[in-house]
């Protein structure tokens, strides 16, 4: 593979280990030099940091080292510094950390603490505790400064052979926390974290608080442990405020809850302290989130990086005219730190793989008769192999070979860039699925992308490499830039067009719902629904859908219903569509080339654009989703999938990821011009919120041959942000029943489970079971059977193979039921869940059956009711 290409550079901003190989930075980012040398005419670009206000703070705490030693046998030095004794008692009186950890959880989260993977996270910190050493003793010639010192001049803080230390240091006024340098011999240095003690006095004010971190990143090891801190500013008492902590994927490892210690014989509420456990024999690198929320709305996202396998890094510092006196590079990684040699060339052989990864030089150099210090920092977005050349200063001569370490202004995530080269990947992709299949096709486009293809065509420029993930039939691409985008090949979405010969459907007159009970014993939070159904348009010729009869219904009911379901065109003329596909200008990276020829009876397959119609009133953007918390019901149908990374094949295993597809990418006709979407995906894409996902799809037409197909481009969530939903009060989904039709979204019922209710599909299903059998839920939870879509003799007509109910119904068929009676009595009498038609390939389901929709409710004996607006007529019966 070619080198990854973009940096970003500067000063250094942030500390560089923390608590177990953190690449950590709280708070604001400030530079640390005074100065640097002149940038004129150098394309790195190294723009200089203006020097922050700087005031004097105090600190105190215990300050250690350690040894990580990794999964290749690698020793790892390490920093960390705690507001008490890691494991020993010592003068100061405190409890050492070892021992208040485990009574704390054992005291106050009795049921976490009985959990098999708390008790393991317990051992496994405890034996880390168990090999800190006080500074002193773990490095005799170690030293600790402000990062805003001179390590060659200036005085370090006093530690005592405990590690315990307390002083004033200078630092930035605006950081959230104090930086500090350690400096370990000759050849090695360090930096570290620590909350200002000044900064830690509590608040019952929780207004304008913000939560921060200490680090702000975590980097760890896999079979390791990381002690994070939470803190809030202004600060504030989080224990009152309820604070939690969850891991978006439970599948890497464990999290503690908060713990707040007893710091000189007080409990201090305005510090949490936590511990990751991180499971061994992980694939690396794998990035992910910790999640902290309080009750009273306040959250933070953290990002977590687990890192294993390393590359090399090298380069030069160049100082111009100035004379180098001595000086070192740094960054994350086994050999991840070098000193420079008298031409200022340095070398790391072992960096940590993944993105964003930070490379620091610092360095002395003779100036006006003094030594001058200057620090630098170098940001790889996406660091996935050797990198040569990665230079620091004001090289002598520029030359174009040094163009690509650049800091070029970032793309955003929706540039036609990003589309023009992965037609040119799709073009090669549909070729070999020709020739080849579909399974060996993937395998031969990753090979291809990762540059490990000799006979293969030239790998379009930027694309950095390829891979599956955790699904055999995904294509992800990775571009230099961080950018990854997802090509999915086991999710066709097939249009069904009208027959021009058959006769249209003819809606049926809206009938009153006059027997909703009122008294009944629960019900949701309001009357307001929500239907969204971003592929609407894939079966708008379907009968019997919430999206139409139930609808309509409700909305000649009284009832506040924000309904989206797009209607899509072929081209820009189609008057009742909401959005339309532009099959005469197919995307292409070069314009002029032809598509490809297609075997005989295959379609042409270009990449094509979606373009809006006129307005995006009934166009689904992920908005729709971010206010989806406020309603009483919510029905979306949509694609999307779960799965257990460890067991992808059972569809009843708890699911480490999952996928909900919240809509195409319909663009602007003006691409200069920004759509919601856009906005949207630029603001939340960093965060792992989103990506995009390239999905196939074929119009079925009767009558018209050849058929249509291509790609199209999607925008998808990922578990991280619905799990930000879920767990933030302000946009949560208490309060609500919630039905997600599409693939395996039962197993997705924990990341929606602030829900009342919440109903999903346990496998596939096949859209001519799915879509009728909602209707019928809630048509039941409306009216009861009555009125519904059913035969004289009791089948539901609207179900292909609905068998003849048998016996005398138990309930009375023109009574409302609530959501539970509802799904009981479509799978026990009308005996059409699971879907009655097998489906040719169940693949997930032993027994051969079809698609089964089940339900969970936070309270299990709660009755559920549909709820009553205010407009309607409530009789009792």
């Amino acid at each position: 593979m070619k080198k990854p290409l973009k940096t970003r550079s500067g000063l250094v901003w942030s500390g560089l280990v923390c608590l177990i190989l953190m690449l950590s930075s709280c708070g604001e980012n400030p530079a640390v030099t005074t100065s640097l040398p002149q940038q004129e005419n150098s394309l790195l670009s190294s723009t200089p940091t203006p020097t922050p206000s700087l005031v004097s703070k105090p600190v105190k705490g215990f300050i250690y080292g350690y040894n990580t030693i990794t999964e290749g046998g690698e020793t790892i030095s390490n920093i960390s510094v705690l507001e008490i004794p890691a494991a020993n008692p010592d003068s100061s009186g405190n409890v050492p950390l070892i021992n208040q950890f485990s009574d704390y959880l054992r005291q106050e989260y009795p049921q976490d603490w009985n959990n098999p993977d708390i008790q393991e996270l317990n051992s496994r910190l405890c034996e880390s505790l168990a090999q800190y050493k006080p500074l002193g003793e773990y490095d005799t010639s170690a030293k600790v400064f402000s990062v805003y010192q001179d390590s060659q001049t200036d005085t370090p803080l006093s530690v005592n052979p405990e590690g315990q230390f307390e002083g004033n240091v200078v630092t930035s006024a605006q950081g959230s926390t104090v930086k500090l340098e350690v400096t370990l011999g000759e050849d090695e240095t360090a930096e570290t974290e620590i909350i200002s003690s000044s900064d830690t006095i509590s608040s019952s004010d929780a207004s304008g608080a913000v939560l921060k971190l200490c680090p702000e990143k975590i980097i760890v090891l896999p079979n390791d442990i990381v002690i994070f801190k939470v803190f809030s500013e202004p600060s504030i008492d989080l224990k009152k405020a309820g604070l939690k902590f969850s891991l978006n994927n439970n599948s890497i490892g464990c999290i503690a809850p908060p713990v707040y210690l007893c710091v000189f014989g007080e409990r201090k509420h305005s510090v949490a302290y936590s511990a990751l456990y991180i499971k061994k024999n992980l694939d690396t690198p794998v990035d992910c989130v910790i999640s902290a929320t309080t009750s009273n709305g306040l959250s933070l996202n953290i990002p977590l990086s687990v890192v294993k396998r390393c590359a090399c890094i090298s380069g030069r510092v160049y100082t111009g005219d100035k004379p180098l006196i001595k000086g070192y590079v740094k960054s994350i990684g086994p050999k991840a730190h070098c000193k420079l040699d008298g031409d200022g060339g340095y070398s790391l052989p072992a960096v940590f793989l993944g993105h964003g990864r930070t490379v620091i030089a610092t360095y002395w150099v003779q100036e006006n008769g003094k030594k001058v210090k200057y620090r630098e920092e170098k940001v790889i977005e996406f660091f996935n192999d050797n990198v040569s050349n990665f230079n620091f200063g004001v090289p002598p001569t520029p030359t174009p070979t040094l163009t690509p370490s650049v800091t070029p202004t970032p793309r955003p995530p929706y540039d036609e860039f990003y589309n023009k080269k992965v037609s040119t990947v799709l073009y090669q992709y549909n070729q070999w699925e020709t020739e080849l299949g579909k399974e060996e096709a993937i395998q031969r486009i990753i090979t291809w992308l990762n540059g490990e293809l000799p006979d293969g065509p030239p790998v379009p420029d930027e694309i950095a490499g390829a891979s599956s993930k955790d699904n055999p039939y995904d294509i992800w691409i990775h571009f230099r830039d961080s950018m990854s985008v997802c090509i999915s090949t086991s999710d066709t979405i097939i249009v069904e067009e009208p027959d021009p010969n058959e006769e249209p459907i003819q809606k049926e007159e809206i009938k009153p719902i006059s027997r909703l009970n009122a008294s009944a014993n629960t019900t949701v939070k309001n009357a307001d629904v929500l239907i969204l159904s971003p592929y609407y348009w894939q079966a708008s010729i379907k009968p019997f859908k919430v999206e139409d009869i139930i609808k309509d219904t409700l909305i000649g009911n009284g009832y506040n219903v924000t309904c989206k379901n797009p209607k899509y065109g072929n081209h820009k003329y189609d008057p009742a569509a909401d959005f339309y596909f532009d099959w005469e200008n197919p995307i292409r990276e070069v314009p002029d080339d032809p598509l490809p020829t297609p075997e005989p009876g295959e379609p042409k397959k270009p990449l094509i654009e979606c373009y809006l119609k006129s307005n995006w009133d009934n166009n689904v953007t992920p908005l729709d989703f971010e206010t989806m918390g406020k309603y009483g019901i919510i029905y979306i149908n949509t694609h999307g999938w779960s799965y257990n990374k460890e067991d992808p094949d059972n569809p009843d295993s708890e699911p480490t990821n999952c996928v909900i597809s919240c809509c195409i990418d319909i663009r602007n006709l003006n691409r200069t011009n920004k759509t919601p979407i856009d906005i949207w995906v630029e603001s939340n894409h960093r965060q792992g919120f989103c990506y995009y996902i390239y999905r196939d799809i074929k119009f079925d037409s009767p009558g018209i041959d050849p058929k249509k197909a291509g790609w199209i481009r999607t925008v998808s969530f990922t578990n991280d942000y619905i799990s930000y939903l879920n767990n933030n009060p302000a946009r949560n989904f208490e309060g609500s029943l919630m039905y997600v039709s599409c693939c395996r979204s039962y197993g997705m019922r924990n990341y929606f489970n602030s829900a009342r209710a919440y109903l999903g599909n346990r496998i596939y299903g096949n859209s001519k079971w799915t879509y009728p059998f909602a209707y019928y839920f809630f048509w039941f939870m409306m009216n009861g059977p009555e009125g519904c879509a059913k035969a004289t003799n009791g089948i539901l007509s609207a179900i292909k193979d609905a068998p003849v109910p048998e016996g005398t119904p138990s309930f009375d068929e023109d009574i409302p039921m609530d959501a539970h009676g509802a799904l009981k009595q479509l799978t026990d009498y009308y005996k059409v869940n699971p879907d009655p038609n097998p489906y040719d390939d169940p693949g997930e389901d032993d027994e051969g059956k079809g698609c089964t929709v089940k339900i969970w409710q936070k309270d299990p004996d709660e009755h559920i009711y549909f709820p009553v607006p205010v407009t309607v007529t409530v009789h009792k019966k």
